[in-house]
């Protein structure tokens, strides 16, 4: 077995490399579209400050891919972890592929200076019990850190839910001194300095697992190198943002994921409120505007496809309040190297 790095500009094997992961994914959510082509060219032909991704495979020598892996390695902060995805062919499991992935990166992050790889893995609630990775990730070293679940809301939102919504977000106190407002990404550059704050304030506001997450550091050039490689990957992202009037300044932000060749599913992703503008109900506010701005500008859309830690009380509650429902058990796994 020889596990490989891809070459970025190697089509054909980037391609195949695709192949496996989606065959994987189908597999496992049926009825979900994972990364895509664009995604994973997009990814292996990064060159950003901020981070880098490295793609490798696994196969017998002269033969077909059987499993294919992803890091994420950050540059400017949390250099002690890698971020990664591992997935075996699922007509190629219990052949020591996935082993073999795993202690290939971890010998390259170790020679980088890491400490730890981080993943996360997300499993029908049905098969959550039984599913390769509860046995696998303990056998390779991985310790479980964190419980979570995947959600799911089916869009548009009906008329009655939407003004019961309203409702809840206009009863809040000092409703009147925010301003809420959506647009399309790229973010507006008057706003850089609130996005950055924003940002960074989400890198360790939500409950994340790896007890040694740093603060991450965020620019106007780590801005525009995310911006750019969510063209490459053909996506973009819509955004909903509370104002706080009498100062001027963002204080809560949500942003919905959208690509083109996914036209009838949406992710939701990073959603924040300030701590000290906590209380006024402006996480439910930014996602309904959110929401609403999606089935104008997306009107294909029919899933929302989210997750939550656990711990992270609030924020399940405000997605229950939107009629977001359990889909899968989530687990965040750790390997300290």
């Amino acid at each position: 077995m020889e596990v490989r790095r891809i070459d970025p500009g190697d089509e054909d094997a980037l391609a195949e490399w695709c192949a496996v992961l989606q065959a994987s994914d189908q597999e496992l959510w049926p009825d979900l579209q994972g990364y895509t082509l664009p995604d994973i060219r997009a990814f292996a032909r990064f060159r950003g400050g901020g981070r880098r991704f490295e793609l490798l495979a696994a196969s017998q020598p002269g033969g077909p891919m059987l499993g294919v892996g992803m890091m994420e390695l950050p540059r400017r902060d949390n250099r002690h972890a890698a971020e990664i995805t591992v997935a075996v062919h699922p007509a190629r499991r219990r052949r020591g592929v996935g082993t073999a992935i795993v202690e290939r990166m971890a010998q390259l992050v170790g020679a980088d200076g890491r400490r730890v790889l981080n993943t996360i893995v997300d499993v029908p609630l049905d098969r959550a019990d039984d599913h390769a990775s509860v046995h696998f990730a303990p056998r390779v070293g991985f310790e479980a850190m964190l419980a979570g679940n995947g959600r799911h809301l089916t869009v548009p939102l009906q008329t009655a839910r939407r003004e019961e919504l309203h409702a809840r977000v206009a009863g809040a106190s000092d409703a009147a001194a925010y301003r809420i407002s959506t647009f399309v990404t790229p973010w507006p550059d008057e706003v850089l300095e609130d996005h950055c704050e924003l940002l960074r304030r989400m890198s360790t506001d939500e409950p994340a697992g790896d007890g040694d997450r740093e603060e991450e550091v965020w620019d106007a050039e780590r801005i525009r190198e995310n911006d750019d490689l969510l063209v490459a990957r053909d996506a973009w992202k819509l955004a909903a943002v509370a104002e706080h009037v009498a100062s001027g300044r963002l204080v809560a932000f949500t942003e919905l994921l959208l690509a083109h060749d996914t036209p009838a599913q949406a992710w939701q992703e990073a959603t924040l409120v300030h701590p000290a503008h906590r209380g006024h109900r402006l996480g439910l506010a930014v996602k309904l505007a959110n929401l609403e701005f999606l089935a104008e500008q997306a009107p294909t859309v029919r899933l929302v496809v989210t997750g939550n830690a656990q711990p992270n009380a609030p924020m399940i509650a405000v997605n229950d309040l939107i009629g977001f429902e359990i889909a899968g058990a989530g687990m965040f796994w750790q390997k300290k190297l």
